[in-house]
């Protein structure tokens, strides 16, 4: 091999190596495109609800308090506690005390001597003794002395015994008194409730009474489950905290024949009510310390919004600004996007189109 075949080797090794050494041309990198699911943003009418739990009752200004007129102890309680009652059926029977006793008898000689006393009158005045006033104050005071003692014989029952009886149909909501109590005057004995006229106090804590109005929508659920939600109103409150359960109370007054006393049911009071507004679900919203914002699908691309939120319920969001009703809105796949972010759906996903 002669010194030109080395040279020409030479030469064809640093071109192979030459070669070998260039880096092949880089690929062009491809875009991200996220999966996402999107739905159009739809008018929609949310409520701000507030829930408490209460217990149908008679509602107190449709009952009837009967109550004793003479101090008098009870003989017999003809009725129980829950019962109903026709109008005019018995239901105590009172005795009047020793004391009572002692009144009436000497109701009884007052007015014995005051129409002794109108009598003595009656002959002076015809014999010329007694003038026409002193006549006339005494048959005044035999006619006070005769109604009193009247009163009192109707208050204590001609044969000496009382018997309270129902003004009206009803139910015996309470009864205050038990035989041999002693029930002084204008005690109440017991409480006829009218059976349509029921009402729950749904207890509320104190902080949030003052967002509960008169008229306010309340639904109404009891918690057996055989009977139907009723929709009322708040028709009063009871702003006293109960010292037991620390709560105040609101006041719905059930529909006839839509609950039973003693049952305890849910309520649901609408405390504001927003009408067609721009809604989302919550699952499209993200969060940037205080800031709310979404994408919307524009052009097949994510275009990020900064949003402004109103009422919210168990499925929606209020937007007060920021989104447009029908604009598509990602609800899903939506965590790890940024703005201008190439989208794409899947089968059971809505579409990615503006």
């Amino acid at each position: 091999m002669n010194q030109r075949t080395h040279r020409s080797l030479a030469l064809l090794l640093i071109f192979c190596l030459s070669a070998c050494g260039k880096a092949a041309p880089e690929a062009e990198p491809t875009a991200p495109v996220a999966l996402v699911e999107v739905q159009p943003a739809a008018m929609s009418s949310l409520r701000d609800s507030l829930v408490a739990y209460g217990t149908a009752e008679f509602a107190a200004s449709n009952s009837v308090t009967l109550s004793v007129q003479v101090e008098a102890q009870v003989a017999a309680v003809l009725v129980t506690a829950g019962a109903e009652v026709k109008a005019g059926q018995a239901l105590l029977r009172l005795a009047p005390t020793p004391a009572t006793r002692l009144v009436v008898e000497s109701a009884r000689r007052d007015a014995a001597q005051a129409e002794t006393e109108r009598a003595r009158q009656q002959r002076l005045r015809g014999d010329g003794l007694a003038t026409e006033a002193e006549l006339q104050a005494s048959v005044n005071a035999a006619a006070a002395a005769k109604t009193l003692l009247a009163s009192l014989e109707a208050r204590i029952g001609g044969s000496g015994a009382q018997t309270l009886n129902a003004p009206r149909a009803g139910i015996v909501d309470e009864i205050s008194a038990q035989p041999g109590d002693v029930l002084m005057p204008g005690v109440a004995a017991l409480r006829i409730a009218s059976p349509d006229a029921l009402q729950v106090r749904l207890g509320v804590e104190p902080e949030d009474a003052a967002t509960i109005k008169l008229g306010q929508q309340v639904r109404l659920t009891p918690l057996t489950p055989d009977r139907a939600a009723v929709e009322a109103v708040v028709d009063g409150f009871d702003r006293r905290v109960d010292p037991q359960t620390r709560l105040t109370a609101a006041l719905v007054r059930l529909p006839p024949g839509a609950g039973l006393p003693g049952a305890v049911l849910r309520g649901e009071i609408v405390i504001a009510l927003h009408e067609n507004v721009v809604a989302v679900k919550p699952a499209a919203l993200l969060y940037d310390g205080d800031t709310a914002y979404l994408f919307v699908a524009v052009d097949g691309k994510a275009q990020r919004r900064v949003v402004k939120l109103g009422l919210r319920d168990s499925a929606l969001i209020e937007i007060t600004d920021g989104l447009k009703a029908g604009e598509s809105v990602v609800v899903a796949g939506n965590a790890a996007l940024e703005d201008g972010m190439a989208l794409r759906t899947q089968a059971g996903y809505g579409a990615a189109a503006p």
